[in-house]
């Protein structure tokens, strides 16, 4: 492990492999028409157009991780949080579970194509544009979604399995909180095997976050 100042002065580690890539990289930009195109574009395949919130959670994070390894550019610009049963799409977990204010903007829009939670399980009512994916996002998704349905057909239970293939989930337990936040460069560092070329990535990501951000603010 190696150790970093982080925020608020404080001292971090992080995996050896990654400490080249910029640490306090700019936080992905999220756009709500992609996320729920994305989770739409899972969600319409299954029986009923119902899924399993794991499932569609596992699903479209495998197709972020498809995408960052193969472009280098994420899909729904959601940020990722290590949880006890893996690794979880931020911003979309909270606008499934209904936690975001039901006046938001991204509220407001993921209300008109998705049920409120019923359970473990959510259900597509309403189809969005799926034209703010592009073709390689929708294979993206399409390979993730292959992923996950392989597992879970071979071994039923798959949060430990994943634990495993995914290496940069880190475990919540014993930090007082329900989550951790994963920052883009881990995913980054386990995805691209250079270290050379990962670190281009990363300071490329971030500079074409940062441009977006100062494209919303106006």
């Amino acid at each position: 492990m190696c150790v970093y100042m982080g925020q608020e002065g404080r001292y971090c580690t992080t995996n050896c492999r990654t400490f080249k890539l910029p640490l306090m990289m700019t936080k992905f930009v999220f756009d709500i028409d992609k996320a729920v195109a994305a989770a739409a574009y899972v969600t319409r395949k299954k029986k009923g157009q119902r899924i399993s919130i794991f499932e569609l959670l596992k699903t479209m994070y495998a197709g972020e991780r498809e995408a960052l390894a193969s472009w280098h550019r994420p899909i729904t610009g959601d940020s990722f949080c290590s949880m006890p049963k893996g690794v979880v799409l931020s911003r979309t977990y909270n606008l499934i579970k209904g936690e975001v204010m039901g006046t938001n903007s991204d509220m407001v829009k993921w209300s008109q194509h998705f049920s409120a939670r019923e359970g473990d399980f959510v259900r597509l009512v309403s189809e969005p544009d799926y034209d703010y994916l592009s073709e390689r996002e929708r294979e993206a998704l399409d390979k993730g979604a292959k992923f996950i349905a392989s597992l879970i057909a071979k071994h039923g239970r798959i949060a430990d399995v994943l634990h495993q293939l995914w290496p940069e989930w880190k475990n919540p337990e014993g930090t007082g909180k329900k989550s951790i936040r994963l920052p883009p460069e881990d995913v980054l560092g386990e995805v691209i095997q250079d270290e050379d070329e990962a670190e281009r990535v990363g300071r490329e990501i971030a500079s074409v976050q940062t441009a977006k951000a100062a494209l919303q603010r106006g």
